[in-house]
């Protein structure tokens, strides 16, 4: 109420003043244009605010519009080329595990007759496919907000296991964990609800660098999932709501930032668990399981 009186006595003695004279301005000032307002979005979409202050600066964005995978962008991993595989999984580059329709990203996991998967230096027996994407070459980056809008399968028995995680792009400090891997939603069939977030480094310890409270109601539908990885720490969020942060401790020699402080790539994929354990892939397991990617996008 005070400023809204001061303003207005303010006006009133603007009135009473006599009016100054002005003379058009000439050259330069007469050719300078008026400001542009501020921007309001960029390649990533509107503008995200940091917490300190200023904006976010897109690096990386694919909405996953047309009808294949930018190949610029990602690469598809090949079991039968490279031997890497998780759980039961052979992942494949075909269409039925890896395609993009309907402006999204489908990468799913599927049941098929028994074949051997592999190349000449590691293969193994499954009747498992699944399909994987990652930026391994394409882009890395170290720190920054990293993003994607998805939606998990139906399943809700044991066996479907995928997920949104970053792994260094070279093994700087050693061979895993030893030069870390970030899990920004790791997921379960058996515990559908869970998009676990975890940090994998030498000393780890599971009851603090994972995030069992980081849950959500409908796991079909889509959420945001994000990570705003800090030279200190790291905070997960879903939906815009944040569920776990970490401050690591490494091992010595290690030392924090270590061995979060060099260049990850993303990675997208959906396959199976292994043919033991509380996660293991059974007769019961729903497939065709299927993970959509509305969008995958980074920050710096």
């Amino acid at each position: 109420m005070r400023r809204l009186c001061v303003a207005a006595t303010l006006v009133a003695v603007a009135a009473l003043a006599p009016l100054p004279t002005t003379t058009p301005p000439t050259g330069a000032a007469a050719a300078a244009p008026a400001p542009l307002a501020e921007r309001a979005s960029d390649a990533c979409g509107d503008l995200v605010p940091k917490a300190g202050g200023g904006t976010w600066e897109c690096t990386f964005v694919d909405d996953f519009e047309g009808a294949r995978l930018n190949r610029r962008k990602w690469i598809v991993q090949d079991t039968a080329r490279t031997g890497f595989k998780t759980g039961s999984t052979c992942y494949t580059p075909d269409q039925e595990n890896v395609a993009v329709r309907g402006g999204a990203l489908r990468l799913t996991a599927r049941k098929g007759e028994m074949f051997r998967c592999g190349n000449l230096l590691r293969t193994f027996t499954t009747r498992y496919t699944g399909g994987m994407v990652g930026t391994k070459g394409k882009f890395s980056q170290t720190y920054g907000r990293f993003e994607v809008r998805a939606k998990w399968p139906t399943a809700r028995t044991s066996g479907i296991h995928g997920g949104f995680w970053m792994n260094p792009v070279e093994k700087t400090y050693g061979r895993w964990p030893e030069s870390g891997e970030i899990d920004i939603a790791e997921w379960w069939s058996s515990r559908p609800r869970l998009a676990l977030p975890s940090l994998h480094y030498d000393g780890r310890h599971k009851d603090v660098d994972s995030g069992w409270r980081c849950r959500i109601q409908k796991p079909s539908r889509f959420h945001t999932y994000t990570l705003v990885w800090q030279k200190r720490v790291m905070r997960f969020s879903i939906d815009g709501k944040q569920c776990f942060a970490r401050r690591w401790v490494p091992e010595p020699p290690q030392q924090a930032p270590q061995p979060f402080d060099h260049p990850f790539s993303m990675i997208l994929n959906m396959g199976v668990g292994r043919k033991v354990g509380r996660q293991k892939v059974t007769p019961e397991t729903e497939f065709p399981a299927r993970y959509v990617v509305d969008y995958a996008k980074a920050w710096k």
